[in-house]
């Protein structure tokens, strides 16, 4: 599955070559816990200011980052690196399924806030946002674990399905490039409610030409029996199995 690259979509197959370099990774862990200058970022990390910065154009190329000019009291300003984004990437490796998602969060802009307290009243009131902060993390980690464990029984569901599908495939159709279009025609129908998918879905889908694509799907009409194939008035081809 490949995102386009946009400021809402990712190219996830790019961000996984970009994480596999460790310094990468590095420099978002430190940027998920707080915003840094790249003079700070090459210091905490012992590498270069010039890798650094180009690390981090490589961020905000893919919309991760933000770089803004900032006041300092201690000279003049700096530019600063936020993270724009939280998001998470899942990646399913099963019986006919390699798909990598990327699921982006609602932005998470830190909210700096400006709450004058009395001194007396600082203490108390920073050990009961911690409580706060502590319990609500706790709470939200455990419905994590819960829904991670969830999605893996039904990961292991699919694959078991998808397993099965791929046996009675394997015995009803020899050519191994049949058994690809086949398979990719099934992924499709299991994502449409009408249980249908075009022909032109379905060659762009596995990049033939339409006629290469009619031709072999008839003959494996013919062969097995497994596909349906009708034609509407616009002269589009539609199949189901």
């Amino acid at each position: 599955m490949l995102e386009s690259n946009s400021k809402e979509d990712i190219d996830v197959f790019e961000l996984l070559d970009f994480l596999s370099n460790t310094t990468r990774r590095k420099i978002l862990e430190l940027l998920s816990a707080e915003d840094l200058y790249p003079f700070q970022i090459s210091r905490i990390l012992k590498i270069s200011p010039r890798l650094i910065k180009e690390y981090l154009t490589e961020l905000e190329n893919l919309g991760l980052i933000s770089m803004e000019k900032r006041d300092s009291d201690k000279g003049p300003q700096r530019i600063y690196a936020s993270l724009n984004n939280a998001f998470s990437l899942i990646i399913d490796v099963a019986q006919n399924t390699f798909d990598v998602k990327y699921v982006r969060a609602e932005k998470t802009i830190r909210e700096k806030q400006k709450t004058v307290l009395k001194k007396e009243k600082v203490i108390k009131q920073i050990s009961k946002n911690i409580a706060e902060i502590r319990d609500n993390l706790r709470d939200k980690l455990s419905e994590i674990r819960e829904l991670d464990e969830t999605r893996k029984q039904h990961v292991e569901e699919i694959n078991k399905v998808f397993s099965l599908f791929n046996d009675i495939i394997a015995n009803v159709v020899n050519n191994y490039d049949d058994r690809v279009i086949v398979r990719n025609m099934f992924k499709i129908l299991i994502t449409k409610p009408d249980n249908r998918v075009s022909l032109t879905e379905l060659s762009g889908r596995l990049r033939m030409w339409r006629g290469d694509l009619s031709n072999r799907i008839d003959r494996l009409t013919e062969e097995t029996n497994l596909i349906k194939s009708e034609e509407d008035r616009r002269g589009e081809i539609w199949y189901s199995i």
